[in-house]
């Protein structure tokens, strides 16, 4: 299944989620789509991905030596979501803040094994 076809799929399963990117390890995106978020913001997001985690994982680490798997943050208008990959690749998802967090959360780790298979 190609790349565009499960972030469309993503996009649909989540209710009020309006953009997903895939980003390889440098941050370049490999795939998006987008309905509200302008591409240049949402690549940033992508790129910045791998940032966040390895600063996450550093302020952690002295109690919980586990990998950062996932990142969720929100403004006062969205949730954004990060989600690691295979071959260092991100999976970044943007929704409006009225949409149900743990259905994007669980959209998105079955998207995630979708886009494992193909990289």
């Amino acid at each position: 299944m190609p790349f565009q076809e499960i972030l469309d799929r993503l996009i649909e399963r989540v209710p009020e989620s309006i953009a997903a990117t895939l980003t390889d390890r440098d941050g370049e995106p490999i795939s998006t789509r987008t309905i509200e978020v302008p591409n240049d913001a949402l690549q940033l997001l992508g790129a910045y991905r791998n940032v966040v985690k390895r600063h996450l994982q550093q302020a952690v680490e002295e109690f919980d030596r586990g990998e950062v798997e996932q990142v969720a943050f929100c403004t006062s208008q969205h949730w954004i979501l990060m989600m690691g990959a295979a071959e260092q690749c991100s999976l970044v998802l943007v929704m409006h803040r009225e949409g149900l967090l743990g259905r994007a959360r669980y959209e998105m780790m079955k998207a995630i094994e979708d886009l494992n298979r193909e990289l």
